[in-house]
């Protein structure tokens, strides 16, 4: 069962859009909370017993607290943009690391938060839940907006789509 809530309620806005920074404050873990106890309790009642969680971008940051409940077993975030969330929500990332209890891939781009990446902070405290795959050729939310007519591009998303599979398949 694939569930994809829609968090922002069907407001869209840019990273270049103004006033990002005060749109992203308002979506908070506790403001996401009651959200997150309807979409489980929905999978719930249709026999989900386990989950996974995947994230794009601000995404990162809901799959590593998701990550930290007991029923998760798999989490996935794609140029993660969860350092910067947890800087502008005041959280301690590496106490959020702590908390997370099941396997957990990061793939990071070449630009995306240092913490995210091959001997940063997620690896310094994940250990072996964490895999990081780095992307050095892409830029932050190249799995979102490349252009798949760039060779590059497509070889890099096909590969993230196939490890994230894997991962799923292996961990869930």
């Amino acid at each position: 069962m694939v569930i994809l809530p829609d968090y922002y309620r069907g407001i869209f806005i840019t990273p270049t859009d103004p006033g990002l920074g005060d749109h992203i404050k308002k979506y908070s873990h506790s403001y996401l909370e009651p959200d997150i106890d309807r979409v489980l309790n929905f999978a719930r009642s249709r026999g989900a017993k386990i989950f996974g969680s995947i994230g794009t971008c601000w995404g990162s940051y809901l799959v590593v607290k998701l990550s930290a409940l007991p029923d998760f077993k798999a989490g996935v975030s794609m140029h993660p943009s969860h350092p910067k969330m947890m800087m502008l929500f005041e959280e301690s990332e590496e106490d959020a690391y702590k908390q997370i209890d099941c396997k957990q891939l990061f793939m990071s781009a070449g630009n995306d938060h240092e913490t995210t990446h091959l001997g940063g902070l997620a690896e310094k405290v994940l250990g072996d839940k964490i895999t990081i795959e780095e992307f050095p050729d892409m830029v932050h939310g190249w799995t979102m907006r490349a252009d798949l007519s760039d060779t590059k591009n497509k070889r890099d998303v096909d590969r993230a789509v196939h490890l994230y599979l894997e991962f799923f398949k292996n961990n869930m």
